[in-house]
């Protein structure tokens, strides 16, 4: 063969060849194609492997038709090729290695090896397509698919033969490039498109996921490429294509960091390594910024690599630095993470010299600086760098201080991811922190503080220059040097074995700067004194290049002093006199005298003389040579400072983790469920490891038992049960006493709130079989003092758990009923009234309903009135009111009653006992009356119920404390009566009619059953008679609704009229209940108003009839009481009351609003957050006074301001809400008579306007406001509405609104606020203006502009007007007529229209809200003054603040239907409970009635507001 294969770029090339080039003859047809194959088979077995030469078309053919060639045929060629191909590399190998082969027979071997491997990695790399080609083949039903499942069955074996054969042709390959085949060439260089042929079918298999995952396929394909760029020195060309699958395939970014590893290591091709970072240092950043996913394979390969290889990288990491600035934050993120696995794996051991330490701090400051890179990614990716770091022990200690500070500060951020790991890394630091397991703040401080007199009473001259800092030593230089000269000998050793090299460096760095003889050996000092001796060894070599004539810087004048006396004296200087001399001169050097103390400024510093180094070393040396008895002085003080600083360290990182508690607390309160969890985690470890603080944590988790999401539960649930259920203990008793000690420490100090999340938490615990028997025995034993050394309050918690643990198993209380009367309400509880309450809450757990079965007739638990319980409670009782020293008789006895009317079968006895009994006290106290008679007569109340001499008397002679428990037990009593006429009474009677129809059914299916039985003989009678029985029993059974409406209201009967109204005890007692409160002055003790005003109120629950004819008084103690705690707690129960009764309350509702205007902000709260509840409950209509809530989102207290913006935001996912209120709230709010100031109301509607989103809201409002402008009355309203209309959001039909409008406004244009209102919807509207609109929104801005400019002419011409008008008037000494108030420019844009609207104002919000006008039956009180529902809005007093009036224009303006929308069908509804009747329901039925009542006089309006419906 004459002619060279040249290896084509495409398979094309070989059809049109140059001359002295091979050329494909004839492509061979598919039909011929198997004929011609088979001949080749023959030739390459028969002729050997160089029969490809010949046979070449053939195979060339098949690449042609490849995918149109049967599999056998296929499977047969790649077979056959690959024989030739292993006899050829055989043939090859003895003719390499010699080298003597003729040249015919080298060029044709060589020929056939590229042939050979051209067709191989043709025939491979379609095979290799094939198989990754992704599949499209659809399964096809059974009976026809006899093809599909064919075809199936063809790629699936052709699929397997080619994964078992694919490793086989790699390594072929890879034989064949480890041979010398570089001297088939002459020259004897391999062509460069015999190697690229080779790694290219390696890249395109490193492209398969498939040959990533299978190691030995992987393993050839990399050892293929290294042994390419090793021998064929193809290291650029790779790593240029590294790059680029980098780019492309993001899977194969860690088997290519393996392959690199693979190359540096390996093969010693470290070079690569810098051509890959090179290449991607260059790379543009903004480029990298637009490809996100290949910038992110990038990072990831450079943390891979330098993972393996981290001293590699370390080499060229400076190409890669330029990146941190860049814009992309996956590279930032990259640079990092190689900085990071740097310092972790080279920069991390105790042995490093001086140039690698300040590498290391130079990477950790770039770590540092990106903790506050302006993307979250980069800040997390930072943090996560820090925690590796942190778990690995890397961190030096004197950075931890300031790093976490910054890891506190990350804290804050408001990325959820950055917030995470900026807790696990200080959880992190407690874990891994170098000082101890436990860190008591308080003892450690107090050891520093001893340590240092310590410190100063060794070394008493010393200086520090600030709190943090550990004093140093200024004087005893001697000794110093005694210590550190045999460090300073062995630098000087090893220093000298490399002085040429030192010095030829030194004067090429050195000479550009030459530094003043004195401040060079001041530095060689400090150098000395700071340990860096190699640094002034090398400094004093420097200068004494510098300054070659100086005494001070040679041996020989130093030696004057005789220092080495016993210096040899032989001519050839050995070794040890080089070191002498040296040490001898950074000897004087160092013992230089010092002038002064250090000053602050630079210009006061030290200076050392250089004349006077020579006296001074000598002198020094002598003084040494006397004290050689302090010889050990040094190191006591070196210990000494080392153990004050690291005591200092100490208290700083305890303090350091103290101020992110704090922090963390917060972030338990997070909607993120990282940051609870995160948080849960940190307070654990900080728990054990003993942080001070950190006990605020773990009881801040409590409330989290709470949450929706079972993960944050759980984590809550393993928090508490690791902290306090699993100490270390050497056995289970031991173990036993340290739960139950954990377990009473959780109940020291916590609040009502801890303990109700406690109680849930020990349920779910017992629940989930977490409590041990022993721990609850123990703390029966604990409750009842029987273990030693038990404190009372000790007794009581205990008691309290036992309760929190009966909530999930009542059997541990139930079981011990005896044991809670015996020492829970015994003798001890008399002296204690918490632990009568605490044991009254444990017995209130006997009551808790279990799922009982559908027919509900099982019989609820309770004692007799007899019982044990109910005597020891009644005694404890009445004798502890007598101690009015002792503040818990009030809430014990609120649970007693409780404990008596859930357990007790007459509960009303027993109380009726216990309230006659307090009465004989209270008489008994002062009177000494005979006692009350128990018969239930009426004499036994005169003396409280007499007239208003002699029983205010005798009321005022009583204790004010006993009074006061007195009305607070009645009123209570009253309360629980009424729960428990309506619970457990109205339940007992449907629990026992159940009973009885059960009885009834079973006797009635016996009957039947008898009946069938019977002979057919049985008389017509008796039939008659069991039918009329059976029918009458079923008239008589009212069952159903029918029978529960019965129930219902008979109880509502017995709660009017027989429990605080008519002749029953606590009907008597109102008299005096209301005698206390309607005399303040007279009972002027503020816990007895508090507790009748409480009792009061709880009476006025139980009764319509008395809550009726006591309204009056209790808004007046809302009103006028002085007390802000009374006033606070009768708002909360006038929102009871709405509840109960709202009919009666509605009247009264202006009055619940204006206790939003209080003084005390405890009063505010509590009236929005009990109006809040109302309003959201539809128990209240949002009516005008809706405006004083807005007006609550400026309040000067932030949690008001946050209840108020909590209430608009769930009142805005009630429908049409917030719409239906806004334009009151503007009308309102805008008036400058009653309304607020100009800034506070453009912050109110910026909120509510938010709430605004959909179109038909906005459209209405734009076209409403733009109507309010008529009827406006000052410059302040114009400005209002122009800023409303800017806030809105605008689309077509709005833009629209505001151009038909145009006319309302035109004439306000003229005011600057206005104007520029109206160009911001204007800028706005141009935002999303389409081209058919862009034309109405110019016009629009050209007619505000030309009213505006228009507007301003016409003012200054109003001014010179009024000028020369008022010029005159001085002139003529006349005096205007015209009121101050009014001006030409007021009636500006007046029309005849709105003069006559101005004649008819009518306030409608005044006619509206008059509660109670016209009522004459309100009940008289001794009180006075007192509030009176007003008749009139003309007997309003004066000194109130006025009503906000809305403007008439919204009644003239009904043909604008604001309301009426599509989406807005659902009005107010009416509620529908019996005592939810709307007084006005005969006025709301339609709108016309509606209008003529507006146009009514105020004194009808107020006479028909008063009719209401009772039922």
């Amino acid at each position: 063969m004459d002619v060279d294969f040249v290896i084509p770029l495409s398979t094309d090339d070989l059809l049109n060849g140059e001359p002295g080039c091979y050329v494909v003859e004839e492509v061979f047809s598919c039909r011929s194609l198997p004929n011609k194959l088979a001949d080749c088979f023959v030739d390459l077995r028969t002729q050997g492997p160089c029969a490809i030469i010949e046979t070449f078309d053939a195979y060339f053919s098949l690449i042609r038709h490849f995918n149109d060639v049967e599999n056998a045929l296929r499977d047969e060629a790649l077979q056959t090729l690959l024989k030739a191909f292993k006899q050829l590399i055989n043939d090859i190998s003895p003719m390499v290695e010699q080298g003597d082969a003729d040249p015919e027979t080298r060029k044709r071997h060589l020929n056939a090896l590229k042939m050979t491997c051209y067709l191989l990695v043709q025939i491979s790399s379609l095979y290799e397509s094939d198989a990754t080609k992704p599949t499209t083949q659809v399964s096809a039903p059974k009976g026809r698919g006899k093809s599909c499942a064919a075809s199936k069955k063809k790629s699936t074996s052709k699929s397997f033969e080619w994964d078992s054969e694919r490793d086989r042709v790699i390594e072929l390959l890879g034989h064949v490039l480890q041979l010398d085949i570089n001297r088939l060439w002459d020259p004897p260089i391999v062509e460069e498109e015999f190697v690229n042929l080779v790694t290219g079918f390696c890249y395109k298999l490193l492209e398969n996921p498939v040959v990533t995952k299978a190691k030995i396929t992987k393993d050839l394909v990399f050892n293929m490429l290294g042994t390419v760029v090793k021998k064929y020195s193809t290291g650029l060309s790779t790593s240029l294509k590294i790059v680029q699958l980098i780019q492309h395939f993001e899977h194969l970014v860690p088997h290519l960091s393996q392959a690199v590893d693979l190359i540096a290591t390996e093969f010693g091709v470290k070079g690569i390594v810098a051509e890959i970072i090179r290449e991607i240092g260059m790379m543009n950043p903004a480029d990298l910024t637009k490809d996100t996913s290949g910038t992110r394979a990038y990072a990831d390969f450079i943390v891979d690599l330098t993972s393996r290889i981290p001293s590699l990288v370390l080499n060229n990491i400076s190409l890669l630095i330029c990146h941190l600035d860049g814009e992309s934050y996956s590279m930032r993120n990259g640079v990092l993470g190689a900085m990071g696995e740097i310092v972790l794996k080279v920069l991390s051991s105790g042995e490093l010299d001086d140039n690698a330490k300040n590498l290391r701090d130079q990477f950790l400051d770039k770590l540092e600086a990106h903790l506050h890179d302006t993307n979250a990614y980069v800040r997390s990716k930072a943090l996560q760098i820090w925690l590796q770091l942190c778990n690995n022990m890397a961190i030096p200690l004197p950075r931890q201080q300031h790093l976490l500070e910054l890891v506190i500060g990350r804290l804050h951020d408001k990325s959820s991811s950055v917030r995470k790991y900026a807790v696990q890394l200080l959880k992190c630091f407690l874990v891994n922190n170098p000082f101890g397991a436990k860190l008591p703040l308080d003892h450690l401080k107090g050891k520093l503080t001893v340590e240092m007199e310590k410190l100063k009473e060794m070394a008493p001259h010393l200086t520090q220059k600030s709190d943090n800092q550990v004093p140093v030593v200024l004087a005893c230089a001697g000794e110093t040097w005694k210590a550190i000269e045999p460090e300073v000998k062995a630098t000087v050793e090893e220093y000298i074995a490399q002085e040429d090299e030192e010095d030829n460096d030194d004067e090429q760095t050195d000479e550009s700067e030459p530094k003043a003889l004195t401040m060079t050996l001041k530095e060689i000092k400090q150098l000395l004194n700071e340990g860096y001796h190699k640094k002034a060894l090398t400094t004093l070599k420097k200068a004494q290049r510098k300054w070659p004539n100086e005494a001070v810087l040679h041996a020989d004048t130093v030696n004057k002093g005789n220092l080495f006396e016993e210096e040899n004296e032989s001519e050839e200087v050995d070794k040890d006199k080089l070191v002498a001399e040296e040490l001898s001169i950074l000897k004087a050097i160092f013992l230089a005298p010092e002038d002064g103390a250090p000053q602050e400024s630079a210009e006061e510093e030290e200076e050392l003389n250089p004349e006077a180094l020579l006296d001074a070393a000598n002198q020094n040396t002598d003084e040494n040579n006397i004290e050689s008895n302090s010889d050990g002085l040094v190191n006591e003080i070196s210990k000494q400072q080392l153990v004050v600083q690291y005591l200092q360290d100490y208290v700083n990182f305890q303090t350091q983790m103290e101020k992110a508690v704090p922090v963390i607390c917060q972030l338990l309160g997070s909607k993120t469920i990282s940051d609870v969890s995160e948080s849960i985690e940190f307070f654990g470890t900080a728990y054990e490891f003993g942080l001070r603080n950190a006990i605020f944590g773990v009881r801040r988790m409590l409330v989290l038992i709470w949450s929706r999401d079972a993960a944050v539960k759980d984590s809550v649930v393993e928090a508490y049960k690791g902290l306090y259920l699993d100490p270390p203990s050497p056995n289970q008793r031991t173990k036993t006493a340290l739960i139950v000690k954990n377990m009473i420490a959780l109940t020291h100090g916590a609040s009502i709130g801890d303990l109700t999340s406690l109680e849930e938490l020990m349920s779910e615990l017992m629940k989930g079989k977490l409590i041990p028997g022993p721990v609850i025995k123990l703390l029966w034993e604990k409750f009842t003092m029987k273990v030693s050394q038990t404190t009372a309050e000790e007794s009581r918690a205990a008691l309290i758990l036992l309760g929190m643990l009966a909530s999930a198993e009542m059997d541990i209380i139930r079981s011990n009923v005896d044991v809670l009367v015996k020492s829970g309400l015994g003798t001890r509880a008399e002296e204690d009234f918490l632990l009568a309450r605490d044991t009254c809450v444990a017995l209130l757990k006997l009551n808790k309903k279990s799922k009982t079965s559908r027919g509900g007739t099982e019989e609820p638990f309770r004692f007799p009135a007899s019982h044990a319980i109910f005597e020891r409670l009644s005694q404890i009782i009445v004798s502890g009111i007598r101690k009015v020293e002792d503040t818990h008789w009030i809430p014990m006895a609120e649970q007693a009653i409780n404990v008596i009317y859930a357990l007790s079968e007459h509960p009303d006895t027993i109380c009726e006992e216990i309230i006659r009994k307090i009465a004989v006290c209270l008489i008994d106290k002062e009177t000494r009356q005979s006692p009350i008679p128990e018969d239930g007569q009426d004499t036994q109340t005169q003396d409280e119920a007499s007239g208003p001499q002699n029983g205010l008397i005798t009321i005022r002679s009583c204790h004010s404390t006993m009074l006061a428990r007195f009305l607070h037990l009645s009123g209570h009593v009253a309360l629980r009566q009424l729960v428990h006429l309506d619970s457990s009474i109205l339940k007992e009677i449907k629990r026992r009619q159940c009973v009885q129809e059960n009885e009834k059914e079973k006797e009635r299916q016996d009957k039947q059953a008898g009946k069938d039985k019977r002979s057919n003989n049985t008389t017509t009678n008796t039939t008659k008679d069991t039918t009329t029985t059976e029918t009458a029993e079923e008239e008589m059974g009212l069952t159903g609704a029918t029978s529960d409406d019965v129930e219902t209201e008979y109880i509502r009967n017995i709660c009017e009229q027989d429990i605080v109204t008519g002749q029953n005890l606590l009907a008597l007692l109102r008299p005096l209940l209301v005698c206390v409160c309607s005399n303040p002055t007279k009972f002027n003790d503020h816990s007895l108003q508090a507790a009748a005003a409480l009792a009061l109120a709880k009476f006025m629950m139980v009764s319509s009839q008395f809550c009726e004819g006591h309204l009056q008084l209790l808004f007046t103690i809302l009103e006028k009481s002085p007390q802000a705690n009374i006033r606070a707690n009768t708002i909360i129960a006038v929102g009871d009351l709405t509840f109960r009764f709202p009919n009666l309350l509605e009247p009264w509702t202006s009055h619940l609003y204006a206790r939003l205007r209080e003084d005390s902000p405890h009063v505010r709260k509590n009236t929005m957050m009990v109006l809040t509840h109302l309003i959201l409950n539809d128990m209240v209509k949002v009516k005008g006074n809706i405006s004083e809530m807005a007006t609550c989102l400026e309040d000067k207290d932030k949690r008001i301001a946050d209840l108020a913006k909590l209430f608009f935001l769930e009142l805005s996912k009630k429908g049409n809400a917030v719409y239906n209120v806004l334009p009151d709230i503007i009308s309102r709010l805008s008036d400058p008579d009653c309304g607020i100031e100009e800034e506070p109301f453009r912050n109110i509607l910026r909120y509510m306007l938010s709430f605004i989103q959909k179109d038909r809201q906005s459209e209405s409002l734009v076209e409403k406001l733009c109507h309010r402008f008529r009827a406006t009355r000052c410059d302040r309203q114009w400005r209002d509405l122009a800023f409303c209309l800017s806030l809105l959001p605008y689309n077509e039909r709005a833009i629209r609104k505001l151009n038909e409008n145009f006319g309302c406004f035109h004439d306000k244009l003229s005011d600057e606020d206005v104007h520029q209102s109206f160009m911001t919807i204007i800028g706005k509207s141009k935002k999303f203006a389409k081209i058919e609109l862009k034309t109405l929104v110019e016009e629009l801005e050209q007619r505000i502009d030309e009213c505006h400019n228009k507007g301003m002419d016409d003012e200054a011409g109003y001014e010179r007007a009024s000028k020369a008008s008022g010029m005159a008037a001085k002139t003529k000494k006349s005096v205007s007529a015209t009121p101050s108030g009014k001006s030409t420019r007021s009636r500006k844009g007046v029309t005849p229209a709105r003069g006559r609207r101005k004649k008819t104002v009518d306030d409608d919000s005044d006619s509206e809200e008059d509660p109670a006008a016209g009522s004459k039956t309100t009940a008289c009180t001794p009180r006075n003054p007192r509030v009176r529902p007003p008749k009139s809005a003309k007997r309003q007093s004066t000194k109130k603040r006025k009503q906000m009036p809305s403007f008439e224009s919204d009644d003239d303006d009904d043909d604008v239907e604001l309301f009426d929308l599509e989406e807005e069908d659902e009005d107010d509804e009416e509620i529908s409970d019996d005592e939810n009747i709307e007084p006005n329901q005969g006025n709301v039925k339609n709108k016309s009635s509606k209008k003529k009542v507006k146009n009514k006089a105020k004194g009808s309006t107020s006479t028909s507001k008063s009719r209401s419906i009772r039922t």
